[in-house]
C-alpha cells in the first residue's frame, strides 16, 4: 500500500508546491490538506470545464443512467486500388467490408479518413517489403510468423491484485479531436518520467497526420526503456497506438520493439478475431478496443484477453464515462479491463477502479501535467515538483470514495469528498510522524471502523 507520506508528496507535487515533510502549525497544515483534496481540479493545466465536470461525476456515480446511444452507421466510399491478397484476406472479401477490404462499411464517419490513410501507408510498406523480400526487416519478420513466443509482458504489467489500479500512461502530441496537446521534443524523457512516476506500461500514437507520432517515437521509448532490463520495477512494456487494418503493421510494431498493439472493432468488425490471431503469432498482445455492446460482443468471441472501452463517441467526439459503467456489466470474468478517455482527474481514476477496472489508459491530462513542469533545457527533467509524476502517484492511490468525507461529498460529490478525505489522511500521518512514529510507516483505514490505525 502506498504510504500517506508519498500521497501527501504526490499531491502536493501535481499542486507543483514544495513538500516540506513535518513543517507547519496544524493550522497551515489543515489548510494545505484542503488544497490537497481540491488542486487536482484547480491545477493550473487543468480546464476550467474539467473542475466543474469533477464534481459532478461524483453526484452522478450513483444517479440513474440514460438511454444508450445508438451505433454511428456512417459509409466508407473509398475508392482504393489496394486488394487483400490471398494470404492476408484468405478469400473474397466479405460483404460488410469497404472495397479495399481492410475496414468494415458501418466505420463511424470520423474514423473513415483516417482509415483511407491507413490503407495507403499499408499499400506503400507492402511495395516496400516487395521490392527488398531478402533483406527488409519487416519482410523478414513476416516469413518466421508463428515462430515467435509469446512473452506477455504487456498483459503481465496490468495483471495485478483485485482493487489495484494500473496506469498506462499516453505519448501524444495531438489528436482531431483536441488539436495540439504538447510538444513532446523527447518522447524518451517523457517515458522515463511516466517509468519514474509509476507507470505500469507506455502507449505511443504512431500516427502522424492525426496524431503528431511516428514509429521513431516508439523506439525511442523501447530503448530507453531496455535501460531498466532487470530492474525493479522492470521497463515499462510499450503498445503501438495506431489504427491496426493488416498484419503487416504488426509486424512492423514488432520489429520496432512494441509489445503490444491496438485493435479497434469499430473499425475491423468480424475481422478482428484475424488480426487478434495475428498479434499472438508475431508474439504480440492486443488491447481490443470496444465503444459499445456489439463491439463488445465481437472482442469476446474473437477471444481478446485485454479489453479497453474507448469513452469517445467516435461520431460526436463526446466522451462520458459512462460508457465505461454502461459496459463494465457486460464483461465477462477473466479479461484485464482498460478505460480509455474522458480519464483527466484522480476521482475518474478512482471512481474506474471501483467499477472494477484493471487499468486507465491516460494520454492528454499526462502530456499537459509533463509540460507544465518542463525544464527549457532537457523537456521533461525529473524535479521534486514534477506536476506528471504527481498526477501518475494520485490516480494510483488508494483513495476511495467509500471513505468520502461526507459533508464535502453531499456538497461537491463522492469523488471530491474522498480528495479531502485523503488530504487529512496525510496531514494528520505528518502529525504523529512528529510525536515519534516512523517516518515511512504506512497509514491505514481500517474498512467499517472509525478509527485510524499506524503501524510501526
Amino acid at each position: 500500500m502506498t504510504s500517506s507520506l508519498d500521497l501527501l508528496h504526490a499531491l502536493r507535487v501535481y499542486e507543483g508546491r514544495p513538500c516540506g515533510e513535518g513543517s507547519g502549525e496544524w493550522s497551515r497544515m489543515r489548510h494545505d490538506a484542503r488544497w490537497i483534496g481540491m488542486a487536482f481540479v484547480l491545477s493550473a493545466h487543468t480546464p476550467a470545464s474539467a473542475a466543474s465536470a469533477s464534481a459532478a461525476r461524483g453526484r452522478a456515480a450513483c444517479a440513474s443512467r440514460g438511454p444508450v446511444g445508438a451505433r454511428g452507421n456512417g459509409r466508407a466510399a473509398i475508392a482504393g486500388e489496394l486488394r487483400m491478397t490471398a494470404s492476408v484476406a484468405g478469400g473474397d472479401v466479405a460483404a460488410d467490408m469497404d472495397e479495399s477490404g481492410l475496414f468494415v462499411k458501418s466505420t463511424p464517419d470520423v474514423l473513415v479518413s483516417i482509415l483511407q490513410r491507413k490503407v495507403e501507408e499499408v499499400k506503400a510498406l507492402r511495395a516496400e517489403c516487395a521490392a527488398d523480400m531478402e533483406n527488409h526487416p519487416v519482410a523478414l519478420r513476416m516469413k518466421n510468423k508463428g515462430n515467435y513466443p509469446r512473452s506477455k509482458a504487456f498483459i503481465k504489467a496490468l495483471s495485478k491484485r483485485s482493487g489495484t489500479l494500473s496506469v498506462i500512461a499516453e505519448i501524444k502530441r495531438r489528436s482531431p479531436s483536441k488539436g495540439k496537446i504538447g510538444e513532446i521534443k523527447y518522447p524518451a524523457a517523457l517515458a522515463r518520467t511516466y517509468y519514474d512516476g509509476g507507470a505500469s506500461c507506455i502507449s505511443v500514437l504512431t500516427d502522424g497526420p492525426g496524431f503528431g507520432g511516428t514509429l521513431d517515437d516508439l523506439r525511442a521509448v523501447v530503448k530507453e526503456m531496455e535501460k531498466e532490463r532487470g530492474n525493479y520495477p522492470p521497463p515499462c512494456p510499450v503498445i503501438r497506438k495506431d489504427f491496426t487494418i493488416d498484419e503487416i503493421q504488426i509486424a512492423e510494431a514488432a520489429e520496432a520493439g512494441a509489445s503490444a498493439v491496438l485493435l479497434i472493432v469499430a473499425a475491423l468488425g468480424e475481422r478482428t478475431k484475424e488480426l487478434l490471431d495475428a498479434t499472438h503469432a508475431y508474439g504480440l498482445d492486443a488491447l481490443v478496443e470496444v465503444h459499445d455492446e456489439k463491439d463488445l460482443e465481437i472482442a469476446i468471441k474473437a477471444g481478446a484477453e485485454l479489453i479497453g472501452v474507448n469513452n469517445r463517441d467516435l461520431r460526436t467526439f463526446n466522451v462520458s464515462l459512462e460508457t465505461s459503467e454502461r459496459l463494465r456489466s457486460l464483461m465477462p470474468e477473466g479479461k484485464i479491463l482498460v478505460a480509455e478517455s474522458g480519464i483527466s482527474d484522480p476521482g475518474d481514476a478512482w471512481l474506474l477502479r471501483d467499477m472494477g477496472y484493471n487499468a486507465i489508459l491516460v494520454g492528454e491530462a499526462l502530456v499537459l501535467a509533463a509540460e507544465q513542469s518542463a525544464y527549457q533545457k532537457t523537456g521533461y527533467a525529473s524535479t521534486s515538483f514534477n506536476q506528471c509524476k504527481g498526477m501518475l502517484r494520485a490516480f494510483r492511490s488508494k483513495a476511495s470514495t467509500e471513505f468520502a468525507s461526507p459533508t464535502e461529498a453531499m456538497f461537491q460529490g463522492a469523488d471530491e469528498g474522498a480528495k479531502e478525505t485523503l488530504g487529512e489522511l496525510a496531514m494528520l500521518y505528518i502529525l504523529v510522524n512528529e510525536n515519534g512514529w516512523e517516518k515511512r510507516a504506512p497509514l491505514v483505514r481500517c474498512a467499517g471502523a472509525s478509527k485510524l490505525q499506524f503501524e510501526r
